[in-house]
């Protein structure tokens, strides 16, 4: 049963098949079941049989208190306040490639999304990189966007002075084959005889030896807490809880932002024709999606995701500069798009809108830094593939790869048509090829980065949901929580969710949907729930999850940044430590004040202002 095309709001089970056996990647299409459940008991001989199946070494099995599986920003936070809180106790970071870091090293863009650095506070583990990376440049003040190997230097240098275990290059053995998940029966006393069952993640079955595609040895790592850093939710999808993906209708949160919308920041204007031959045919130009008009849909749910990219470093420096060579198998055609909207920008006496904007993130120092961090942008045929994310979130492992081989063909493609193409004015080509990647980054990779950027993937649906209601300021009524444990600062950033044709008239136009500008609904400082990290209680009572929580698509846009992240991933960590000082308490049943009283010790911050609780 193949649902990556499901919308958010409905539900289904079979989660396995559905979540692991993908064919290929269709249409998209409206109401139609996506949120997953929970497996049911008797899918536990599924586990059982999958787990016996594995090629083992019984001798290299491991046993720790804390297992985080993600070596990304929040991962690496979850590890590092688990390791400190939890006194000593045994934590172990897997990940699957070979670097870490995610999006703010291998990803490329640091951590610098935050638009109020006072919320870092001088002594936490975020401010520490920062300051980590400042002391490796010479200067006072942190650096939030260093050079990608500096930070991951930080990284690993920070991992090991605490003491956290790092296993790179080591993929969780793929689907439900690779967690032991148990249902324990009956409880101790003096729990009473009704107490229901206790489902737990028990077990990560990790491929060791091999490569981020697999083929090692697979080795059980038991566990008594399990954080899912990923970015894809892989754990918390295979462990059978329930998850969602893509974007819920607005009905169903009462969310003005919800759903599909009626347009894009982004929009095509002036409009130009989506078909290969330039008039209405059956046949679509690439990175045209086939799919019904979203303004006769405003506000369904659907599957789409926020677009995917890579955040490439371009330099202007000749002495640090690899030319942008077109990929394998390039073909011209194939940016048809780009070439009839530069096209008609022309033709209406408009600079050609390029496909990242004005280039407005330096690296490190600004004032010096002749790195670039190519951003996004405003155009309608930009830096972000709109519509090649189709699938991904529950995708195979082997979709997956050619889902980011896609992406890196129309970045990579994208920016060679600008320099080479006749179509682009001989003065905007001269400028686009005064930037070149930088040679000093991601050497083993073309100097490409290796992280793909997935904005979003799997959530959590938990046993309550985080909203776009529950995006306010921390300083209105309301807005102080008393389980809060970590600060966010963005606002409601929705990129392109789908690109598709619409009729205007007598004629077929190119039409996106979804992007929102930044600051939509307001930048200011909001509170995140304790309860954003858990699934249902009766899905699992000691997995958390920070990048992939229990949070709607829309409410999900002003949390997705990285030192948000952060925060939730230290948050998870120190929960976990919390959970086992208390006996190995479900992390539901965790005292949230001992949680903040542990942040607070760790010198990050729960409230805003600053406090030890609400007034």
């Amino acid at each position: 049963a193949y649902v990556s095309s499901a919308p958010a709001d409905a539900t289904s089970s079979n989660v396995a098949a559905q979540a692991f056996h993908v064919a290929g990647r269709p249409h998209h299409r409206y109401n139609t079941p996506a949120t997953m459940r929970c497996l049911p008991a008797t899918s536990l001989l599924f586990f059982v049989a999958a787990a016996l199946a594995l090629r083992t070494d019984d001798r290299e099995n491991v046993s720790v208190d804390v297992v985080v599986y993600g070596a990304t920003p929040a991962g690496i936070a979850a590890a590092l306040a688990a390791r400190a809180v939890g006194g000593g106790r045994r934590v172990l970071l897997v990940e699957a490639t070979a670097r870490v870091g995610g999006m703010a090293s291998p990803g490329g863009i640091g951590l610098r999304d935050c638009d109020h650095d006072d919320v870092r506070n001088n002594t936490s583990t975020q401010m520490q990189w920062g300051m980590r990376n400042a002391r490796f440049y010479g200067v006072a003040k942190p650096v939030w966007q260093p050079d990608a190997w500096v930070g991951e230097r930080s990284f690993r240098e920070m991992l090991a002075e605490a003491g956290v275990e790092v296993w790179d290059a080591s993929p969780v053995v793929e689907g439900p084959a690779g967690v032991r998940v148990v249902v324990e029966v009956g409880a101790p006393a003096p729990a009473p005889p009704t107490t229901p069952p206790v489902r737990r993640l028990a077990a990560i079955a990790v491929e060791r030896g091999g490569s981020a595609n697999g083929g090692g040895a697979a080795v059980w790592v038991e566990a008594a807490y399990v954080v899912d850093a990923s970015y894809e939710g892989d754990l918390l999808v295979a462990a059978g809880v329930t998850f969602t993906y893509g974007r819920e209708s607005s009905a169903k949160y009462n969310e003005s932002l919800g759903g599909v919308t009626a347009g894009s920041v982004g929009q095509f204007k002036p409009p130009v024709s989506p078909y290969v031959a330039g008039r209405q045919n059956a046949t679509l130009l690439r990175y045209v999606q086939d799919g019904p008009d979203p303004r006769e849909h405003v506000g369904a749910a659907d599957s789409n995701l926020m677009a995917y990219s890579y955040r490439v470093c371009l330099t202007r420096d000749p002495a640090n500069m690899v030319p942008v060579v077109p990929p394998h198998g390039y073909r011209s055609a194939d940016f048809e798009l780009a070439r009839r909207y530069l096209l008609a920008e022309l033709a209406a006496g408009r600079a050609p809108s390029t496909p990242y904007g004005d280039l407005t993130y330096h690296g490190y120092p600004p004032s010096k830094s002749m790195k670039y961090d190519a951003c996004c942008g405003t155009s309608a045929v930009g830096i972000d593939a709109v519509g090649l994310a189709v699938g991904y979130a529950t995708a195979s492992r082997a979709e997956r790869r050619k889902i980011a081989a896609a992406h890196r063909y129309y970045v990579q493609g994208l920016m060679h048509f600008w320099r080479t193409d006749p179509a682009v004015p001989a003065e905007t080509r001269r400028e686009m090829a005064a930037y070149g990647l930088c040679k000093d980054e991601f050497p083993d990779n073309g100097h490409f980065p290796p992280q793909l950027y997935v904005r979003e993937a799997a959530r959590l649906v938990g046993d309550r949901v985080y909203t776009q209601a529950d995006h306010r300021p921390a300083g209105q009524a309301g807005g102080c929580r008393h389980d809060s444990v970590a600060i966010g600062s963005w606002g409601l950033d929705i990129h392109e969710m789908q690109r598709v044709a619409v009729r205007e008239g007598p004629d077929v136009v190119a039409y996106n949907e979804g992007l929102t500008a930044p600051g939509t609904g307001g930048v200011f400082f909001s509170e995140l729930p304790y309860w954003l990290l858990l699934p249902k209680r009766d899905d699992a009572t000691n997995l958390a999850a920070p990048n992939c929580p229990s949070i709607s698509h829309v409410a999900f846009a002003a949390v997705r940044e990285e030192p948000t992240l952060w925060q939730l991933g230290q948050a998870a960590g120190t929960a976990a430590a919390a959970a086992l000082a208390a006996g190995g308490v479900a992390l539901h049943d965790v005292d949230v004040r001992a949680v903040q009283d542990a942040l607070l010790d760790q010198g990050t911050f729960v409230h805003w202002p600053p406090r030890r609780a609400c007034p």
